[in-house]
């Protein structure tokens, strides 16, 4: 059941940030969106890596790999956000 939520909720997300993009007028280019998706990907596979260890009954091992990989994926959504979807004020 988990995985089912964790695959929606990675398509809700990726959803409202095209209505954003649309919303906000953003020139998001196909390389950026090809980024976007692979860092959704990303996010999922370190939430069913952290899921995986549960059901195995590896609390201390979904503890260490979530925060491992999860650095890497919030890093890579905080760059994200940062170079693909800020505002840009004019100058």
């Amino acid at each position: 059941m988990a995985h089912i939520i964790i695959g929606s909720i990675l398509t809700i997300l990726f959803i409202f940030l095209i209505l954003h993009a649309r919303k906000k007028q953003f020139q998001v280019s196909w390389w950026q969106w090809i980024l976007t998706i692979l860092g959704l990907l990303y996010s999922g596979f370190v939430l069913e890596v952290i899921v995986s260890f549960l059901e195995e009954g590896a609390a201390r091992a979904a503890l260490v790999m979530g925060l491992a990989l999860g650095f890497i994926a919030i890093v890579w959504a905080v760059l994200l956000g940062r170079f693909v979807f800020a505002h840009k004020s004019k100058s």
